[in-house]
């Protein structure tokens, strides 16, 4: 009986499956697969690919080779083919099919990896096998307490393949289809799915611009059916383990995971020992990585006119994906992935608590934290109307007996990112100093709303005398007006300092955070740039309060300021020299007495007079 053309995948699939394991008793072996080379490769060659489409069952999907796109970028070549069979037929490329390997004449050829945005039909672009292996396989594995790295909160570069040259050869296919005709139309990696559950529709709404950045396609899902690292007895017995990754198996980055829970979901392609390549085409290409591996279930395919997606989640976690470089990404069975414990308290109409783990990342790390802040908020308050929010943020940091703490006052009027953001920018800019590598042990969040409106403005302001000495004491009256309630003064004493310049003219300035953060820039920019480590955790730790009134008197000195630093005493002849300076960071010296009185209230106006010293 001769066998359907239909059929033959099927039958390759089985002898594929006893060509990659050899059972003996309770042994599992893991063979190397048996690798075609794309010189051997030519159009009209017909195969088979790997992939799940429901379930955790791998199954088959028919392959046409259309060309070799060589040199594509960079020392790159990519395998054109055509796919085709259920459910492929009416779904095109499926977000999370990354990774899927494809087989000729039972050979790995390489891992499904791009795609044409808004294409009729299943074509997409295969990572050569080779190219996935000379570039993930070969390079050693790192410490595994080694974070992301990423120097600011842009996509990382993209470092050049040393794999080995290839043959200049004309591609096959013409310059316009390969880049598209129209903006529409462009070759890119496949959409990796973000599965996210936990977390508000709305937030992940707002963060869809920045995930699409990442080439990540975010949806919602469940819980995880178990996220627990392997146990001593798993690990002993991991062999077992090993076979619910094989290849054309789905299998998950984890973000987050506990009471919010994120992943990323893509296809193993290959499988070597203890190592794991997957995807195709990078996760972020920050090169060195640390995340931990799982497999992953499949729901559905949510089929798409612009994006198919695998509907997933992860399932259980198997090992550490060390490697994310151009050509996919690489992990390894039976490792463990450091994760930053994190708890978010939330008090207002109710008094909630979330505790969860999240991936120790530069890039993603502030991002995630603020998802998962504002999912919380939107969780437990309402949407719309007045608020007043109290937030603070405390991060322990590795070799730091205590933990930076931000903390700020804000009101709004309708759910934003701006109270959040402004706690969590700060954040960021720890992680991604310029000084020194920051390990976070831990984050706690607590926000505190209130469904009231607590603000008030400086109406004006009055001095108890029009000229001082030095020495002196100047009292400032400051009147200041609660919405819709009644003005009041707050009396502020402030000390003249006894070196205080004779005949000059001082200002006194009322004002809220946002001015007096102006002023200080203004006035001695150089203090707010920070030259080390502990200055910038001083500057974070001590911005202008929005709930505080300021009071200042700005006081003319004799000296000059250089880069933030003050010199009063100077010798005349140095003096002389350094104010006509053309060298930049050099300025007139002043000395600044400040007064900060907390309130009841988020504070906004400014107002000044001026006082002359006798």
């Amino acid at each position: 009986m001769k066998l359907k053309e239909r059929q033959l995948p099927y039958l390759f699939m089985i002898l594929g499956f006893f060509s990659v394991f050899i059972s003996s008793g309770k042994t599992l072996i893991f063979a190397t697969e048996n690798i075609m080379n794309i010189d051997e490769i030519v159009p009209g060659m017909k195969g088979y690919g790997k992939t799940v489409f429901i379930g955790d069952r791998v199954e088959m999907f028919n392959v046409e080779v259309l060309g070799i796109l060589r040199n594509w970028e960079a020392k790159s070549n990519m395998i054109l083919i055509r796919m085709s069979g259920d459910p492929l037929e009416k779904s095109g490329i499926i977000a999370g099919m990354s990774g899927s390997p494809v087989y000729i004449d039972n050979r790995l050829i390489g891992a499904v990896a791009y795609g044409w945005s808004f294409a009729k039909e299943a074509i997409a672009g295969v990572t050569p096998i080779n190219e996935m292996k000379s570039t993930l396989l070969n390079i050693p594995v790192q410490e595994k307490d080694v974070s992301l790295t990423s120097t600011d909160w842009e996509l990382p570069s993209f470092p050049q393949n040393e794999s080995e040259p290839c043959l200049q050869v004309a591609p096959l296919m013409s310059q316009e289809l390969i880049q598209g005709s129209s903006g529409n139309m462009k070759l890119m990696p496949i959409l990796t799915p973000l599965v996210v559950s936990g977390v508000n529709g709305e937030v992940l709404q707002k963060m869809q611009p920045l995930f699409n950045t990442y080439g990540l396609y975010p949806v919602q899902g469940g819980s995880y059916v178990s996220v627990s690292p392997l146990s001593e007895k798993e690990k002993r017995d991991s062999i077992s383990e090993k076979a619910k990754l094989v290849p054309g198996a789905s299998v998950a980055a984890i973000l987050v995971k506990g009471d919010l829970s994120a992943a990323v979901v893509g296809t193993v392609t290959y499988v070597e020992g203890d190592n794991v390549l997957a995807f195709g085409h990078p996760f972020l290409q920050t090169g060195t990585a640390d995340l931990p591996m799982a497999s992953a279930y499949v729901y559905a395919i949510l089929t798409s006119q612009s994006n198919s997606v695998k509907m997933a989640s992860p399932q259980e976690i198997l090992g550490r994906i060390h490697q994310d470089r151009r050509s996919g990404i690489a992990g390894i069975f039976g490792e463990s992935s450091r994760m930053v414990p994190c708890r978010i308290e939330v008090e207002g109409s109710q008094d909630l608590a979330y505790d969860f783990e999240i991936i120790d990342n530069k890039l993603l790390t502030p991002s995630l934290v603020l998802m998962a802040a504002q999912s919380a908020v939107l969780s437990t308050e309402r949407r719309l109307g007045e608020k007043s929010v109290n937030i603070k943020l405390a991060a322990q940091i590795d070799g730091y007996e205590k933990p930076v703490v931000v903390e700020n006052v804000f009101y709004e009027l309708d759910p934003s990112w701006f109270p959040l953001n402004h706690i969590v920018q700060p954040f960021s800019m720890i992680l991604n100093n310029q000084f020194q590598k920051v390990r976070v042990n831990r984050i706690e969040l607590k926000i505190k709303v209130l469904d009231t409106r607590k603000t008030a403005y400086i109406e004006a302001i009055k001095v108890d005398k029009k000229q001082v000495k030095p020495g002196d004491t100047l009292q400032v009256d400051v009147r200041i007006k609660p919405f819709t309630g009644e003005s009041f003064y707050q009396t502020v004493s402030m000390q003249i300092p006894e070196d205080t310049l004779p005949g000059s003219t001082l200002n006194v300035t009322a004002c809220d955070a946002t001015y007096g953060q102006a002023l200080n820039m203004g006035r001695s920019a150089g203090k707010f740039l920070p030259t080390n480590f502990e200055q910038l955790l001083h500057y974070v730790e001590n911005m202008e309060r929005n709930n505080n009134l300021m009071v200042r008197v700005l006081l003319p000195k004799k000296g000059i300021t250089y880069k933030g630093e003050g010199f009063p005493s100077l010798p005349t002849s140095m003096l002389s020299i350094m104010s006509f300076s053309n060298q930049s960071g050099i300025g007139p010296l002043f000395d600044e007495v400040i007064s900060r009185i907390p309130t009841a209230y988020v504070v906004s106006g400014n107002q000044s007079i001026p006082v002359s010293v006798k």
